[in-house]
């Protein structure tokens, strides 16, 4: 059985600004700010990577047709060299286009001995999450539930880094905010 994938869903890494990551991904790369997400406290998914989640920013950024960057910002902490050990800093999360195909690759993981540590749904997308057992990377599968475009972002920070307000503009950053849900569906529609 294998599974079948359609690209990189997202890579993950830690900052410490969010705004000047921003300045440098969306104003000098020119990568579209697609997902803006502000966590709850405590932490909403305890345990499902190192560190504590809880307050911290999580922004993507679209590389390509479906791919994107995203960055955990960590304001009060010092980001550490090996920055795997803060917040899931380093991981690949691989696309799988549905639903059904993020199941069928659970069940690989399992049938075959690799532990999936977490199968989460974030509202904007559904993931599982598992460990390279031969290197310890950090891996996923994610399937996109929502388009995370320029057209149809997903906005959930109720106070975006500056950068990010500009790049998207305040009035359609309004019009497109979503509210977090703590039943972990990830945010009420846009508001009219």
């Amino acid at each position: 059985m294998r599974v079948r994938t359609t690209g990189c869903h997202h890579m993950a890494f830690v900052t410490n600004n969010m705004d000047e990551t921003v300045k440098f991904y969306n104003g000098l790369l020119g990568f579209p700010v697609v997902v803006t997400l502000q966590l709850p406290n405590p932490d909403p998914f305890p345990g499902a990577v190192p560190g504590n989640l809880g307050g911290s920013r999580h922004y993507f950024f679209r590389i390509g047709e479906r791919d994107t960057i995203a960055f955990f910002e960590f304001k009060d902490a010092e980001v550490p060299v090996d920055n795997s050990l803060l917040g899931a800093g380093n991981h690949l999360a691989i696309t799988v286009p549905s639903t059904a195909e993020l199941r069928k690759a659970k069940e690989l993981l399992e049938d075959n001995g690799v532990e999936v540590k977490f199968d989460l749904d974030h509202g904007f997308c559904r993931s599982i999450h598992f460990d390279d057992p031969i290197n310890q990377i950090a891996l996923g599968f994610a399937t996109w539930q929502h388009p995370c475009d320029e057209e149809e972002p997903f906005l959930q920070d109720p106070n975006p880094v500056p950068a990010a307000l500009a790049a998207i503009g305040r009035e359609r950053y309004g019009r497109y905010q979503l509210h977090y849900d703590p039943d972990g569906r990830g945010g009420e529609g846009p508001r009219d």
